[in-house]
C-alpha cells in the first residue's frame, strides 16, 4: 500500500517553486528584450502580453501602478526593454515576468517616431493623391539625387541607356546616410529642383533599416513633397517602404525600377509609331473606299454627263440678275445727279459770295484811306519832332561848347561865381572836347 505522506500536491509544489524564483537574487531584477506579442489593456489598467525572440516566449504582466508612469501606449510588434522580476503565477503554474519599466527599443523608437509622422503628415493630406504631379510621357533631363559610387546608380544609368538613351542624366553625388546624410538629401533635392529638369529621381540601394532611415525622416519628407519638379522615389528593396515614398510623385520598389518608370522603353515607341501608321493608312485607305462607294450610284446621274446642266441654269439666272442690278444702279444714279443739281442751283442763289465781294472792296478803300490818315500823322509829327530837336540843341551845352565856351566844376558842382573858389583849391574845366584839371593860384572878386 501506497505511502500518500511522501507525495506533493500540486499547489505544494508551485508554491516551493514560486519560493524558489522569488528567493533567487538573480530573477529579482531582471532585464529582458524581445517583441510585444497577445498586448492587452485590461480595464482594471493592468497590461498583459507576451515577450518573444526568434526561439522562444515568456508570458508577462504590468499592472496599474507601473502601467501608469508609461510615456507611451505598448502596443502589438513593439520591439522593447523590459525590466522586472521573474515570478511564478500559481494558479496556472507558469512563471512570467512582472515588469516594472518597458521602454522602447532603439529600432522601436524610430519606428514609433515614424509612425507618429506617417499619421502627422496623412491628416494634413500630404497622401492625398491630388498632390502628385503628373511624369512627362518623354523626358528630356532627368536628375539623379544618389550616391555616386554606389551600383544602384550604375544599373540606373544602364537601364536609361538601354531603354531611352535619349534623355540627358544629371547626377547630383549625395550622402544617403550617416549623420550627415540627412541635410545633404535635402540640399541636393533644392538643387536639382532649380536645374530645370523633367523628373527628379532619389534612389538608394537595399541596406538596413537604419541604413534607410534617413529617407524616412520628416524633414526629408517635406522636401520631397515641396519641390515643383515631379519625384520618383527608389529606395531599398521592394519590400522597403519609406516615409519619402508616401509623398513622391511615384514609388518604384527598386532603383533600378524607379528608372524604368520614368521612361519610355525606345522599341515600344518604335512599335507603336509603326502600328499608328499602320492605323492611319487603313484609316485613310477606308475612307477612300467609303468615298468610291459613295460615288459610285452618283457617276450615272445625266447632268454628270452633261455638266453644263449643272450651271447653265443659274448662268441665265446669273445674267438677268447683272442686268437688274445695272439698271437699278443707272437709274439711281441719274435721280441723285438731278437732285444735286437742283441742291447747288439752290445753293448759287442763296450764296454769301456777292456781299462777301462788295464788303472786301469796301474794306480795301478803308484801308487805303486808313493808310494815307497814319502817313499824314507821321509827317506831321516828325515835322514837331525835328523842329524841338532843333531847339534842344540850340538850348544844349554842347553847342555853347561849340562856340569856345567852357564850364568849370569843383567838388562834383558847376562853379557859378568865382566867390565859390578859394586859392589852391583843384577845380577841373570841361571844353567841348577834353577837360583841365587845375589848381587856383589868385581869385578875382569882381563887383
Amino acid at each position: 500500500m501506497m505511502d500518500n505522506n511522501k507525495y506533493l500536491s500540486v499547489k505544494a509544489l508551485t508554491k516551493y517553486l514560486k519560493y524558489k524564483f522569488d528567493q533567487d537574487p538573480y530573477l529579482r531584477r531582471v532585464f529582458v528584450t524581445g517583441e510585444l506579442s497577445n498586448v492587452k489593456h485590461h480595464t482594471n489598467g493592468h497590461i498583459y502580453f507576451a515577450l518573444k525572440d526568434g526561439q522562444s516566449v515568456i508570458r508577462g504582466v504590468m499592472f496599474r501602478s507601473s502601467a501608469g508612469k508609461l510615456t507611451y501606449n505598448p502596443e502589438e510588434g513593439q520591439k522593447v526593454l523590459i525590466e522586472g522580476r521573474i515570478s511564478i503565477f500559481e494558479m496556472n503554474g507558469q512563471y512570467q515576468i512582472y515588469a516594472e519599466d518597458i521602454q522602447m527599443d532603439g529600432i522601436g523608437q524610430l519606428f514609433e517616431q515614424l509612425e507618429k509622422d506617417k499619421k502627422a503628415l496623412a491628416g494634413k493630406g500630404y497622401f492625398d493623391p491630388r498632390h502628385k504631379k503628373a511624369l512627362p510621357k518623354y523626358p528630356e533631363h532627368i536628375a539623379i539625387v544618389s550616391s555616386a559610387t554606389s551600383a544602384a546608380v550604375k544599373d540606373m544609368i544602364t537601364t536609361f541607356e538601354r531603354r531611352y538613351p535619349l534623355v540627358r542624366l544629371t547626377l547630383l553625388n549625395t550622402l544617403v546616410q550617416g549623420p550627415e546624410s540627412r541635410q545633404d538629401v535635402i540640399r541636393k533635392l533644392r538643387q536639382a529642383d532649380t536645374l530645370g529638369v523633367d523628373v527628379i529621381l532619389l534612389a538608394r540601394g537595399g541596406g538596413s533599416i537604419e541604413d534607410l532611415w534617413t529617407f524616412n525622416e520628416k524633414e526629408v519628407a517635406l522636401e520631397v513633397f515641396g519641390t515643383r519638379t515631379p519625384v520618383v522615389t527608389g529606395v531599398g528593396h521592394e519590400t522597403d517602404t519609406t516615409l519619402v515614398d508616401h509623398v513622391s510623385d511615384l514609388r518604384a520598389p527598386t532603383p533600378t525600377a524607379a528608372a524604368e518608370l520614368t521612361v519610355p522603353f525606345h522599341q515600344d515607341i518604335a512599335e507603336r509609331l509603326k502600328e499608328t501608321g499602320l492605323k492611319i493608312t487603313r484609316n485613310r485607305m477606308q475612307a477612300i473606299q467609303s468615298g468610291k462607294q459613295a460615288l459610285l450610284p452618283l457617276s450615272g446621274y445625266y447632268k454628270f454627263k452633261t455638266p453644263a446642266l449643272l450651271y447653265d441654269q443659274q448662268t441665265e439666272k446669273l445674267i438677268v440678275q447683272k442686268d437688274k442690278l445695272s439698271n437699278s444702279f443707272n437709274r439711281q444714279f441719274t435721280d441723285h445727279a438731278h437732285s444735286l443739281s437742283r441742291l447747288k442751283s439752290t445753293l448759287t442763289h442763296l450764296s454769301p459770295m456777292p456781299d462777301i465781294k462788295r464788303e472786301r472792296n469796301r474794306l480795301a478803300v478803308m484801308n487805303e484811306d486808313l493808310d494815307d490818315a497814319v502817313e499824314a500823322v507821321n509827317r506831321d509829327f516828325r515835322q514837331k519832332l525835328l523842329s524841338r530837336i532843333d531847339m534842344l540843341d540850340s538850348l544844349s551845352p554842347s553847342a555853347v561848347l561849340k562856340r569856345g565856351y567852357s564850364y568849370t566844376v569843383k567838388d562834383g558842382d558847376v562853379v557859378k561865381n568865382a566867390r565859390d573858389v578859394e586859392k589852391n583849391e583843384v577845380i577841373t574845366s570841361h571844353f567841348l572836347k577834353g577837360s583841365i584839371i587845375s589848381k587856383v593860384i589868385e581869385v578875382k572878386k569882381d563887383e
